[in-house]
């Protein structure tokens, strides 16, 4: 890779983490987890001096027992020699402004802070000191060092200082963006690690744990790391790098950590057995790097997410901002003001509510979906539909003989031959109070549709005063109930005059036509009857489907003007009247403190949110970078389909490695097996590279690890891989031509380097040690393609970010 294109590169690692750390500022991560690197270790694992290799600084506390009591968030940032001629720090929050250039003071400072917080004792608090440091030698780096998982407390520590450990790992380790930094000691048994027992619980799947094995120096004689760092006992995806930090004796000698990190080069360099395997899994500098990648490719995919989260948080917290309001006056002139508002806003809305006018606020309301005039409409359209029916006869249930009793009865002071009006009194008002339960049902059904509706639109409108609008709930109710009353004499006056004053216009009756049919009587049975009962039933019967019709226009019509009318107009004036007499309202405006408190929450969380868009769209630049490129996408697709890849990766993985070349080169010509091994090659193979007869491609490894080079010794590569005799993974295969020249066995592989930089995600292999060039064989006939040469020796370069495109 060309110094042109690294720059660049380097220049957009620092944008996307510089970028984060800037959101963490503005509180964004209360809301919104970020991504970040957890260090996640027990007590004395060898934590702090590994955070002290990899900034390049010695500035921790040390000390026997418990030193880190609260969690040390870590933000480095890289700076030219030019820029920064030496590193600097700076307290992000409980110390700002003041910038250190001596660490010893930094030292100092980080443990002042710790007993401001957590006292002189032991105790541990979760409340992060976060430390900023800038350096030529510091990487683009964001990690959080959390207290050591604690099982014995000392001094004053709590007796469940175990739980109160284990529980801050957890809530900061169990956040899907974290990415955890699993320190072990590798003078211990890994498989009773309760770190690493830990991380395996919030990450079982190992998608997102970074292996740190420390001490490794210190092993028993005669043993190795080898199996841990292959990941042989506990695999992860990222794999595991060895570290060999400053020794307790190189502490006290004040080693310088430059001096230190070209000691641990030389121990891997020279050691018996790590010399002869590939130096990826060794040093503080490869796992810089390993570490600086990581972490760039999960902000990178997780900031399209991030921005389409924003902006719905952004719209939910808005809603939820309108339905509350803006917040109450105090001064009583504000006050009266606003309730004036308040009640002329509800009769507006419940005006247009009856009449079916639209407006903003109602078309929230869902349960208004038909307005209450149209709905107090519908229930007139039933109102006396039995007695309207043709068939209705209001006196069937009386024979002609009780009709003739009712005449002779009132016959007395009548002229004999005319019918009496007293007998046509006595059977026609038993019908006619009949009428008086429906009408006072319509009426009472649609009071109770006004009652709902003005109900609801208060509701609304005062959701967060209830004193406010238990007070005028009872002034509108009793505006309702007066015009009720009004409509419900009015129809009692009606039905009384209908049944206490007989009188009709009408041509038809006063005609005498005949024009009801008595069932299915004939008109010869009609004849046969009394004259003077067939005319008294027939002048009622006639009569009454005439008071029938009257009623049913005059009583919608009563409760319409009365009590609907009579609510519109009076509802405003009879509020705003009731306000003037007694102002004893303005001492109840007085919000709920509940609501205030949800007020003031959601003003600071939208806030952030906007803050946040504003910090994202401030570099165009970087927001086309991040959005314009396919990766994300990826990123984002392989993340969800973790589980099934990690399900169906040992299908393919626990075949024989050596089948599919075999079959390829004993059966070329037989098409269905070349058919065959291609399908298997593409399930083994995503970017279509031949097979190797030497170890199986595995599908889930990660960007950055299929770029370097798959030699058949390789850890990276085969951790998970089925295991096959040692001689078979060290030979390379004879049956097939090489691809490459063969070079001579004391220069190491070419692809195996990087180039030679100051900045500490180089990750050079220790020198000192040959090894042996791995060839690979090539594919068979079927599927060889010609490539130029050019393109095969841009492939085996390897550049700084393996997963990245030139």
């Amino acid at each position: 890779m060309s110094q042109e294109s690294q720059t660049s590169l380097l220049g957009n690692l620092r944008k996307v983490i510089t970028l984060v750390d800037q959101l963490r500022d503005i509180g964004l991560n209360d809301y919104i987890k970020l991504p970040r690197i957890v260090v996640l270790g027990i007590q004395s694992a060898g934590k702090s001096s590994l955070l002290e290799h990899i900034v390049g600084i010695d500035f921790l506390p040390r000390g026997s027992g418990v030193v880190t009591r609260r969690p040390l968030e870590l933000r480095l940032s890289y700076s030219p020699q030019s820029v920064c001629a030496q590193p600097t720090a700076e307290f992000v929050e409980e110390i700002k402004g003041k910038k250190y250039t001596n660490f010893d003071e930094v030292r100092k400072s980080i443990e002042e802070l710790t007993d401001k917080v957590c006292g002189s004792s032991k105790n541990i608090i979760d409340k992060p000191i976060i430390l900023a440091v800038t350096g030529p030698n510091c990487p683009d780096l964001t990690l959080v060092d959390l207290p050591g998982i604690t099982r014995i407390p000392i001094m004053d520590q709590p007796k469940d200082i175990e739980q109160i450990t284990t529980n801050m790992a957890r809530r900061y380790c169990e956040d899907p963006s974290a990415i955890i930094l699993c320190v072990v000691a590798a003078n211990a048994d890994m498989t009773t690690s309760d770190a690493l027992l830990l991380a395996k619980k919030l990450d079982p799947d190992g998608i997102r744990t970074v292996g740190v094995l420390t001490k490794i120096d210190i092993m028993d004689q005669g043993t190795n790391a080898i199996k841990m760092l292959k990941g042989e006992e506990v695999p992860l995806k990222y794999g595991y790098v060895g570290v060999k930090l400053r020794s307790q004796q190189e502490i006290k000698d004040n080693v310088p950590i430059v001096q230190a990190v070209q000691r641990e080069k030389n121990f891997f360099a020279n050691h018996p057995v790590y010399s002869s395997i590939p130096g990826d899994i060794f040093g503080t500098q490869v796992l810089t790097g390993k570490l600086t990648r990581i972490l760039y490719r999960r902000i990178r995919s997780f900031l399209p997410t991030l921005m389409q989260e924003i902006n719905q948080r952004i719209s939910k917290v808005q809603n939820r901002l309108d339905i509350l309001g803006p917040g109450l006056p105090i001064e009583d002139s504000d006050k009266l003001h606003f309730i004036w508002q308040l009640i002329h806003e509800f009769s507006v809305r419940f005006r247009n509510s009856i009449s079916g006018q639209y407006e903003k606020q109602k078309a929230n309301i869902k349960s208004l979906q038909v307005p209450a005039g149209s709905s107090i409409k519908l229930l007139f359209k039933d109102l006396y539909d039995d007695y309207s029916q043709l068939d209705y006869c209001a006196l069937k249930k009386f024979k002609d003989e009780d009709i003739l009793q009712v005449i002779q009865k009132y016959q007395a002071q009548s002229i004999p031959g005319f019918l009496p009006v007293d007998a046509f009194y006595a059977l026609l008002n038993p019908e006619l109070k009949k009428l008086y339960a429906p009408a006072y049902d319509s009426l009472e059904q649609a009071f109770q549709i006004l009652e709902q509706y003005a109900t609801t639109i208060l509701e609304s409108q005062l959701q967060q005063l209830p004193s406010v609008y238990k007070m005028l709930q009872d002034q509108i109710m009793e505006v309702i109930h007066e015009c009720k009353k009004n409509a419900h004499d009015s129809i009692t006056d009606v039905l009384d005059a209908e049944q206490n004053y007989i009188f009709t216009n009408d041509l038809n009756y006063l005609s005498g036509k005949p024009f009801i049919k008595f069932g299915k009587e004939s008109k010869a049975d009609q004849q046969k009857g009394n004259p003077m009962v067939l005319e008294l039933r027939t002048k009622i019967e006639h009569y009454f489907k005439l008071v029938v019709r009257a009623t049913r226009d005059n009583i919608p019509k009563l409760i319409g003007y009365f009590l609907v009318k009579g609510c519109q107009n009076q509802m405003l004036r009879q509020l705003q009247q009731n306000l003037m007499q007694n102002q004893t309202i303005l001492s109840v405006i007085c919000e709920d403190q509940n609501v205030v408190e949800e007020r003031k929450k959601l003003n600071r969380e939208i806030e952030t949110f906007k803050n946040a868009q504003k910090i994202i769209k401030r570099d165009p630049d970087l927001s086309e970078y991040i959005l314009s490129t396919t990766e994300e996408q990826e990123d984002q697709q392989y993340m969800q389909k973790q589980k099934q890849q990690a399900n169906s990766a040992p299908t393919q993985q626990n075949k024989p490695q050596q089948q599919i070349p075999q079959q390829q080169q004993q059966q070329p010509k037989q098409q269905p097996q070349q058919q065959q091994s291609q399908q298997v090659s593409a399930n083994t193979n995503q970017n279509n590279k031949p097979l190797t007869t030497n170890a199986t491609q595995r599908t889930d490894v990660p960007k950055e690890q299929e770029q370097l080079p798959q030699k058949p010794n390789d850890p990276i590569v085969n951790r998970n891989t089925t295991q096959q005799p040692e001689s078979i993974r060290q030979q390379p295969s004879s049956t097939q031509p090489s691809q490459r020249q063969a070079q001579p066995q004391t220069q190491p592989p070419q692809s195996n380097q990087q180039p030679q930089n100051n900045y500490p995600l180089n990750n050079n292999k220790p020198t000192g040690a040959a090894q042996p060039v791995a060839q690979q064989p090539a594919p068979p006939p079927a599927q060889q393609q010609p490539q130029p040469q050019a393109q095969q020796q841009q492939g085996e370069k390897k550049s700084l970010f393996g997963f990245m495109k030139k």
